[in-house]
């Protein structure tokens, strides 16, 4: 009998691993390298050189720079666009072509040109913030624009760590007795739209320490467009 029961035990051990359901971080990531799920993601990625693009010219624009420092700041800022547009275009080709590992290190340079950008962008729009006067709250489109970069940016930034993380860095609410549901590009959105609003984590778990710091940064930054947002509104009317 002894003999009888050490057997049985071995098999059910064995059996469990391979009938565990994959993850939800595990179902994302087959979703968005197949399918409509890649023009999701091609999408966001134009979006976000958009505004940057956007913003860039914005800033060429802008009378109040001083002029030994416009022709400066005018082609730093067209040779981030054109970096921009390069890296951008690589990680849409491995999308489609590369590999694995070709697709995580496009994707890496990618997020990290665009957090790169979106500071840039939230720098400029802090020197620039006190040229909104007379303008209304029509001349703050541009703290919009960098409201939204950043939403855009942090989303990608979080499906990127999610997908790519062993185990995945979110732990996605669920109903009692039900499996967590495998998470939509909407619901990546939902997070850094709320942190932008609330400073703090959502109702889906941060379980991951890289994660927990890329949070804090996408707070110090809302904390400046907010105050950069009440600034220029109240000099927009003076």
């Amino acid at each position: 009998m002894g003999h009888g029961e050490a057997m049985i035990d071995v098999p059910q051990s064995g059996i469990s691993s391979p009938m565990a359901s994959p993850l939800p971080a595990e179902l994302l990531r087959a979703r968005l390298t197949s399918g409509n799920g890649r023009l999701l993601v091609i999408v966001a990625t134009m979006l976000v050189w958009l505004m940057d693009l956007l913003l860039a010219k914005h800033l060429e624009r802008n009378q109040g720079i001083a002029p030994d420092l416009h022709g400066i700041i005018t082609s730093i800022e067209r040779l981030g666009t054109l970096l921009f547009v390069v890296v951008t275009l690589g990680l849409v080709v491995s999308l489609y072509r590369g590999g694995r590992r070709q697709l995580f290190g496009w994707g890496l340079l990618y997020l990290s040109f665009s957090v790169i950008q979106l500071i840039a962008n939230v720098m400029a729009m802090i020197m620039t913030a006190g040229h909104h006067q007379g303008l209304g709250l029509a001349g703050l489109w541009d703290v919009a624009a960098v409201y939204a970069q950043s939403v855009l940016v942090f989303m990608l930034i979080y499906i990127f760590l999610d997908v790519s993380t062993p185990g995945g860095i979110f732990v996605w609410p669920a109903r009692k007795g039900e499996v967590p549901p495998t998470p939509h590009i909407i619901d990546y959105m939902f997070i850094p739209l709320n942190v932008n609003s609330t400073y703090g984590p959502t109702s889906e778990a941060l379980i991951s320490r890289p994660a927990k710091m890329v949070m804090a940064l996408q707070v110090l930054l809302a904390i400046l467009m907010l105050t950069v947002l009440i600034a220029g509104a109240v000099s927009s009317f003076n």
